[in-house]
């Protein structure tokens, strides 16, 4: 069957339910329908039936334009030479190295503590069905594809921390060959393996990779979409233009900040478009058609369950956050100075670093433009997107970077070997041996912090274990903020959840001692700030857990005294607690 003929089948076929099922039926088949979403998932099914015809109508309108058949330019890079076949081999061998070696160093220790977010996740939305989890998005933390996928993993293993971090895992492995992928396009064979071994032994990516959140399968959608764009581009292949809207689909059905990612893309397409049009022609608007106009339809189709859920407030919640610390960029720039520190905590060696990747960074800026645009427009715009928003600024915005950030390392290290052949006028095939033993070095200085990846990120369990083994007859055991979650739903203890400072000092009334665990203790200042003053004053710290997580560690603490006594006892030495 031809490809017009077999489109124009698939839209007719997405056409037909959508007029005739009524949208009552979607609903009852999903799920049952609770009176509190009776009308919004109502509203969504008829989203979704309204998605489907016009998806339908777009496919069979595309079916009948010129572009199946309009002939292609051939790849840019010729037929490779027999010279270049044994480094070709070379490249592949390192690359199922780095694979191997990687899937080791994220598998290893999957089954660690969870913490807070991945809890988030797990309860609320792996546990539940399928039909649910696709037709709820109740929080930012509902990554739809991942809850998906991680829902998926249980079912085959079991639950267990281990099976919810497993997508995460295989997304991180994943994204170590699109880097190489994606290299391969933009730089040389050997700027892409070693981007891939940056990638492989970063401590942030190692993290990512054990973390039950949508983060490492944002990375991969981003480098597998920014690969095919290129080639697209390039080639002007109708499928690649369809793998890419597949790509940028389910990158966006991931987490909804890969709309950044294709934001950079349409740009750097529209550039193109613009000033190279012969490069371009003669199927330059292809990719506007079958890249961005069917990526835009298939993204409304996944989503449209859920969007009258998404406006109803959720998409507002991050302007709703009182923790004004985090909105602030300059505690995003200190945070993000952190990082680096963790992976490069010599600080000879972050210099380093630094003049290799600005080395880089120049080297493509005259080179190779696409580089820099695909590492730098995405956050950009994002930042400015997420601050006039008034959400939240984490580090963990900028993640899907990292790709390029690696490439731009590479490159620098490359930069760096031919300037170091220059200054000794050493032959000029000296300058990548040099640059590869750079970049070797730079890569081993940064495996040795990867163990470190491996503590916990929030160690709520050893926090458990160590008031079980304290507490004594008359002891009330109290949870604040975030905590509370953690031990209620997921590890399911009979502990005293506090709201204000009244539930505080009437557990502690009737208590004969009072233990209280929080984390988080600007959160706690943020929405608590009258109990975290009275933890401050009236309670000692006993033992801490240290987490990866920044901020957070959990505090256990305990008070020994009523409210009414904590004055009198006062003269007794008291540990302060921040």
């Amino acid at each position: 069957m031809a490809p017009a003929l077999l489109i124009s089948v698939l839209g007719a076929a997405l056409v037909v339910p959508g007029l005739t099922v009524p949208a009552g039926s979607f609903v009852a088949w999903l799920r049952p329908a609770p009176p509190d979403l009776l009308d919004q998932l109502a509203t969504g099914a008829r989203l979704f039936k309204i998605g489907l015809i016009g998806l339908g109508l777009f496919l069979i309108v595309l079916s009948r334009l010129p572009i199946w058949t309009a002939r292609t330019r051939a790849a840019t890079e010729s037929a490779p030479s027999a010279r270049s076949k044994p480094r070709g081999r070379l490249a592949l061998a390192a690359l199922v190295i780095l694979l191997v070696v990687g899937s080791g160093l994220r598998l290893y220790g999957l089954d660690g503590g969870l913490w807070y977010d991945e809890i988030l996740t797990n309860v609320r939305y792996a546990r539940i069905p399928f039909g649910e989890i696709v037709s709820t998005y109740d929080s930012q933390n509902q990554h739809i594809l991942y809850s998906v996928l991680a829902h998926a993993s249980f079912r085959l293993f079991g639950e267990s921390a281990w099976s919810l971090r497993l997508p995460a895992a295989l997304f991180g492995i994943g994204s170590i060959w699109a880097l190489y992928l994606v290299g391969r396009q933009l730089a040389s064979r050997r700027e892409a393996v070693l981007a891939a071994g940056f990638l492989t032994f970063s401590y942030h990516h190692v993290w990512f990779s054990q973390n039950a959140r949508g983060y490492s399968a944002l990375l991969f959608w981003t480098l597998l979409s920014s690969w095919l764009i290129v080639r697209a581009l390039r080639e002007g292949r109708p499928r690649l233009w369809v793998l890419y809207a597949a790509a940028a689909a389910l990158g966006t059905y991931t987490h909804t900040t890969m709309l950044f990612v294709i934001l950079a893309h349409f740009l750097i397409y529209a550039t193109a478009v613009l000033h190279r049009p012969t490069e371009i022609a003669p199927g330059r608007w292809t990719g506007l058609f079958l890249g961005f106009g069917l990526s835009g339809l298939l993204i409304f189709q996944l989503y449209a369950l859920v969007l009258p859920q998404t406006f109803g407030g959720t998409l507002w919640q991050g302007a709703r956050n009182t923790v004004t610390t985090w909105k602030n960029p300059v505690w995003t720039v200190f945070e993000l100075l952190q990082a680096v520190d963790i992976s490069f905590p010599a600080r000879v060696v972050a210099i380093v670093i630094v003049l290799v990747f600005g080395a880089g960074f120049l080297a493509f800026c005259r080179h190779n433009l696409m580089v820099v645009q695909l590492f730098v427009l995405p956050p950009m715009i994002g930042a400015v997107v997420i601050l006039a928003l008034g959400h939240p600024l984490f580090p963990r915005s900028f993640f899907p970077a990292i790709g390029f950030a690696t490439l731009i390392l590479a490159g620098g290290s490359m930069e760096f070997g031919r300037l170091a052949t220059r200054l000794l006028r050493l032959p000029a095939a000296y300058g990548p041996r040099v640059g590869t033993t750079l970049a070797a070095t730079l890569i081993f200085l940064s495996a040795a912090s990867v163990p470190l990846a491996y503590a916990p990120k929030q160690d709520y369990l050893a926090a458990l274990r160590f008031i079980e083994s304290m507490q004594r007859p008359g002891d009330i055991v109290t949870t604040v903020g975030v905590t509370t979650l953690v031990y209620t739903s997921f590890y399911q203890v009979d502990w005293q959840a506090v709201e204000t400072l009244e539930d505080l000092n009437a557990v502690r009334a009737r208590a004969a001692r009072t233990w209280l665990l929080y984390t988080l203790p600007v959160h706690l200042q943020s929405d608590y700030a009258d109990i975290l003053a009275s933890i401050q004053r009236d309670f000692q710290a006993v033992k801490t857990f240290y987490g990866t997580l920044g901020g957070g560690t959990i505090f256990v603490c305990r008070s020994d005294s009523p409210p009414a006594g904590a004055a009198a006892n006062s003269e007794s030495p008291r540990r302060r607690v921040y």
